[in-house]
């Protein structure tokens, strides 16, 4: 589906647009502080809403339509701007079920309901609270005037990335002065540029219950995926090999210890499996092991990436807090390397690495 770039991209865009609107820095018309003390009154609760945006990045514009009911059921559709595709997603508190009309294929994600409710019934104010930790000393804040975004009085917040090892690059975000909600971002990272912008929103709307069941076409192709679908399933060096062809992996010794072989269905029911090594019987690192797949978007690299040469290949090292990761590709396999053991360097890794067979 061409929906995989623009809505990933726009999750982590409005996640992170959210925490950084809590972040204190230099002053302008207005200071990000003064922004805080008038957007969090009143909104310790979820937001009812009706709206429209567009969603423009480098490959194009998408047109899109969400309803969010205050107990945090949602429903979103999505059209391409030739009208091509059109993709339906439904959060009815219980599931996630999308359409994509184009395939007429369907999935439904059966979620705990206790993460769900955790999820999808935070307030804006909950949400930026958990992801200020991520942000607050990797950007520069300042703010610019005061603007009209879809109607509404809305604050403008900047946000310059400090350095290279930002996970995202720089953002402009547009808060509504009343509800603290995103009504505009724009994001620019690593040569890419993305903008998400409110042409229509309604916190007065009428929502119907049908609007949160999701019309699944007879005929479609359905696949339902529960909690123990999406789990970790343990495997044999044998079933690997079936799987993969010819991998590497690395070799045992006294200390290093291969101590679980588990799959997960990745993206077009692509098998990932994960192995998981200790080092006298402490979790070290796991490493992950696909076949790369040409249909699949490249997001390209994040700002904190560093490229390095893995058992002589091109690879990255990618370092944000506390998440260490190493990655390349090899005789058309890909392999992750994430770092479990704070103690643990990534040349000790490295040397791991180079006795793989």
């Amino acid at each position: 589906m061409k929906w995989i770039k623009p809505l990933v991209g726009i999750s982590i865009l409005l996640f992170f647009a959210i925490g950084l609107v809590a972040c204190n820095a230099g002053e302008n018309k207005f200071s990000p502080q003064e922004v805080i003390n008038t957007a969090l009154q009143d909104i310790d609760k979820p937001l009812a809403f009706y709206g429209e945006y567009t969603i423009s990045d480098d490959s194009g514009d998408i047109e899109a339509k969400e309803w969010v009911a205050a107990d945090g059921n949602r429903r979103i559709e999505i059209t391409s701007n030739d009208g091509a595709e059109h993709s339906v997603a439904v959060n009815d508190g219980k599931s996630v079920s999308v359409y994509d009309k184009a395939t007429n294929t369907a999935m439904i994600m059966e979620i705990v309901e206790d993460d769900m409710r955790a999820l999808s019934q935070q307030s804006p104010r909950q949400q930026a609270e958990q992801m200020l930790e991520l942000v607050k000393d990797s950007h520069e804040l300042s703010t610019g005037g005061e603007e009209k975004i879809a109607g509404r009085s809305a604050y403008h917040i900047i946000a310059k990335a400090k350095d290279g090892s930002a996970l995202i690059g720089d953002l402009e975000i547009w808060i509504d002065k009343n509800t603290w909600m995103v009504l505009k971002s724009v994001s620019k990272s690593n040569g890419l540029s993305m903008t998400l912008e409110y042409t229509k929103i309604d916190f007065k709307p009428v929502l119907s219950d049908d609007l949160f069941v999701l019309d699944i076409p007879e005929g479609a192709a359905v696949e339902v995926m529960d909690v123990a679908s999406m789990s970790p399933k343990a495997v044999t060096v044998e079933e690997v090999k079936e799987a993969l062809g010819l991998y590497y992996q690395i070799r045992e010794t006294e200390e290093l210890r291969l101590s679980a072989i588990t799959v997960l269905e990745g993206l077009e029911e692509r098998p990932e499996f994960s192995f998981e090594y200790t080092i006298d019987d402490i979790p070290a690192f796991s490493v992950t092991v696909f076949k790369e797949m040409s249909n699949v978007v490249d997001f390209g690299g994040v700002s904190n990436e560093e490229e390095i040469t893995i058992r002589g290949k091109k690879g990255t090292k990618t370092v944000f807090g506390d998440f260490r990761m190493l990655n390349w590709v090899e005789d058309s396999l890909r392999y992750s390397i994430i770092l479990h053991n704070p103690e643990l360097g990534f040349e000790e890794v490295q040397r791991y690495l180079e006795q793989m067979e």
